[in-house]
């Protein structure tokens, strides 16, 4: 597969389709459009918004003289339709609206959000900070003997997806983003910012790590293991969102720190659920992936660990159940993440020199629970920690320094 970089990338002036080299002319249009290399087109009419190379001075679409400028000198912007403007400009020519300088816009990755708060979705009547309290004997009882019912969870399910795009919208409008003009990696960035604390890591040996409601990528990685290895880690976020706010209805109660602990717990603590957790990160993960380029790693490692002390029938279970949870993960992302998207990402898998291998693709189920049988499963997921952390005081402990470390990374 060839890969287009900008120096042998070819541009319809018109239309601004690209093409690779061998190409000559733009197939747009029914007069012959001849193409030139991208990195060419530096001046612009602000007339009409076709592109010229450096040693053109003005349009040949009109027949008045209208001079052009360089793309770098349009510093105006049409909020209602994205036209852009030079400085002489104060209306938009499309809407009539008036126009807004562009700010300087920082890099997606310097962009700073803490959105964890805005997923609490409705003031509950009780709200249990510390561990001993979630804990109470009462709201042990109800914990272990909830029945939720479809719609509440569809509920859940549609509130996180409402959630994300308030914040993703009042992301771009803060910062004045131009989001089309992103590269695939910066939208897929942006997209997990608006769910939770999602950073560049400086060395380490994984490719990214999700903990205590903050995720951290590796951005020596291509940009295609940068964007499956975000939407992996975003997976683990989501698929704990989904239990936090089980117990936020289940118990009355607003999401806290103890709260988030308690579902954290649950899921590292416990080989089963572990092994369910990452499952279904890595089936969400696959998704997104070129055929051929699914990896379930860490679902291998937890594999081995199950195994050594699980009957091995349980395996499929848990498969089945992270698959399940995977189709609830991948209806949140798939909402944000168009087919055109889904294409650019391919495009990203084709840059990597490493061949295809397909023999990952043998961990892969399409066996998706019906709601009766899955919400007995998150019942029995949500409670099998709950009895040690009751009865031994070295779990209580460690639960409550999580709370702790949730505390830390909220604030």
């Amino acid at each position: 597969m060839v890969c287009i970089t900008l120096n042998d990338q070819k541009e319809c002036p018109v239309c601004g389709k690209v093409y690779d080299s061998s190409h000559n002319f733009c197939s747009n249009h029914k007069e012959l459009t001849e193409l030139v290399f991208s990195k060419d087109l530096v001046k612009v009419c602000p007339k009409c918004g076709i592109k010229y190379k450096k040693e053109d001075n003005f349009c040949s679409k009109h027949s008045e003289l209208v001079r052009l400028i360089f793309v770098k000198d349009l510093v105006k912007i049409c909020k209602k339709c994205g036209e852009k403007y030079p400085a002489a400009y104060d209306y938009c020519r499309n809407c009539n609206e008036p126009l807004n300088y562009i700010v300087d816009t920082p890099r997606i990755k310097d962009i700073e959000t803490r959105p964890n708060s805005y997923y609490n979705f409705k003031d509950y009547s009780n709200r249990f900070a510390e561990v001993s309290d979630l804990l109470s004997e009462k709201n042990i009882e109800k914990l272990e003997k909830f029945n939720l019912d479809e719609s509440q969870f569809d509920g859940i399910i549609e509130n996180i997806k409402k959630t994300y795009k308030l914040i993703l919208d009042n992301i771009i409008d803060d910062y004045q983003i131009d989001f089309e003009s992103l590269s695939t990696v910066e939208k897929i960035l942006l997209f997990s910012k608006s769910f939770v604390k999602t950073e560049y890591k400086e060395g380490g040996g994984d490719l990214g790590h999700f903990e205590f409601n903050e995720i951290y990528i590796d951005d020596r990685a291509s940009n295609a293991l940068q964007i499956t290895t975000i939407i992996h880690e975003l997976s683990h976020f989501l698929l704990a969102e989904i239990f936090e706010q089980i117990i936020s209805v289940v118990l009355n109660t607003d999401k806290t720190d103890a709260v988030e602990a308690l579902v954290c717990y649950t899921l590292v603590k416990d080989s089963f659920n572990y092994l369910v957790d990452e499952y279904c990160a890595h089936t969400v993960e696959g998704r997104y992936a070129l055929l051929g380029y699914q990896d379930y790693g860490s679902y291998e490692l937890a594999l081995d660990e199950f195994k050594k002390e699980n009957d091995e029938d349980l395996i499929e279970v848990a498969n089945e159940i992270g698959n399940t949870f995977a189709a609830y993960i991948k209806s949140i992302i798939s909402s944000f993440i168009t087919e055109d998207l889904r294409e650019d990402i391919k495009l990203e898998f084709n840059k990597i020199n490493d061949p295809p291998k397909f023999s990952q693709l043998q961990y892969e189920t399409s066996k998706i629970w019906e709601w009766n049988r899955f919400s007995e499963a998150l019942r029995l997921m949500l409670k099998r920690k709950l009895e040690d952390i009751l009865n031994n005081t070295d779990d209580f402990e460690r639960l409550e320094l999580y709370a702790v470390k949730f505390k830390k990374n909220n604030g």
